[in-house]
């Protein structure tokens, strides 16, 4: 008989114990840690510690990430109410900054926004072609090599954010970078930078005169 043997048993016959009660009292298990034996009633006590441990570590992330979440829609909140009463493509685009560096801690940005699409160097081009084609923020270690250069300080840069900015007839791009390596990883959740694309694409899109 194999110890699967014996697990399959005691599965299939649960009356088992209700027959040997006296088991339950005089097995004897190692201590998970220090090797020496326990009763089973001391191992399923163990067990269930380490359950409620595992538990609360996660009730805890939960609540973090509630915190950050709620904070971040709150910013959000902040950025569109100061969007919304820009009177220019000028004023959207400080506003924006001062917001992405005063409550998100991003001072490395740019945005570019193309109404007219002519008269474009073939470098600006391959970067609209890029963004035309992009269905959803793109975060990672690298960015297109010629929208590098849009961002101040890229030589420090070591993770980036480009969020598509689509409105209407409006196409463009918002940039974020981060010295911090894992600020913008590949598998991150995008839902706010979308939607701070949208805040911001809308914002744009109501000067159809708009350069950069």
């Amino acid at each position: 008989m194999t110890p699967e043997d014996v697990s399959r048993y005691l599965a299939t016959h649960p009356e088992f114990f209700d027959q040997f009660p006296h088991l339950l009292t005089d097995m004897r298990l190692s201590h998970p840690l220090q090797g020496r034996a326990i009763s089973i009633t001391e191992r399923q006590v163990l067990n269930l510690r380490e359950k409620i441990a595992l538990l609360e570590s996660r009730l805890t992330d939960f609540v973090q990430f509630g915190e950050e979440n709620d904070l971040t829609s709150q910013r959000m909140h902040d950025l569109t109410m100061a969007l919304i009463p820009a009177s220019s493509p000028d004023q959207v685009t400080e506003r924006l900054s001062l917001h992405l560096q005063r409550e998100f801690n991003l001072p490395d940005h740019a945005i570019r926004v193309w109404v007219e699409r002519s008269d474009l160097s073939p470098e600006e081009q391959a970067v609209m072609q890029w963004v035309e084609h992009m269905p959803a923020p793109q975060c990672g270690a690298t960015l297109h090599e010629h929208a590098l250069s849009w961002l101040p300080n890229s030589a420090s840069l070591h993770s980036y954010a480009a969020i598509p900015l689509k409105h209407d007839r409006l196409l463009g791009v918002l940039l974020l970078g981060s010295g911090d390596p894992v600020k913008f990883y590949p598998e991150m959740g995008t839902l706010f930078l979308q939607r701070l694309g949208d805040i911001v694409a809308a914002s744009m899109a109501r000067f159809q005169d708009v350069r950069e």
